[in-house]
């Protein structure tokens, strides 16, 4: 059993040690994609797919609880300073 806790403490020292860098991340997920291309794809779409829903949720919940508000942006009329520089 104390070997099972280790193998897994030492599993999740190396998957902290790559995330931690996007440039590791990206070379970890080029080999996964080159040496398993199925469960890579799948995952991906599975992500995908979870993300999407949980965004659509999110807004659903957002919308129904608070109602839509429009927001509008009020920009200043700028007008050109005159030469100088200096307004009054």
């Amino acid at each position: 059993m104390i070997t099972v806790l280790l193998t897994l403490a030492v599993l999740a020292a190396v998957v902290c040690w790559v995330c931690a860098s996007p440039v590791r991340l990206a070379a970890a997920a080029g080999v996964l994609l080159v040496t398993h291309p199925a469960p890579t794809a799948a995952l991906t779409a599975v992500t995908a797919v979870a993300v999407t829903g949980a965004a659509g949720v999110l807004a659903y919940r957002l919308l129904r609880a608070e109602g839509w508000h429009l927001v509008t942006v009020q920009r200043p009329n700028l007008v050109p300073a005159p030469v100088g520089g200096v307004t009054a």
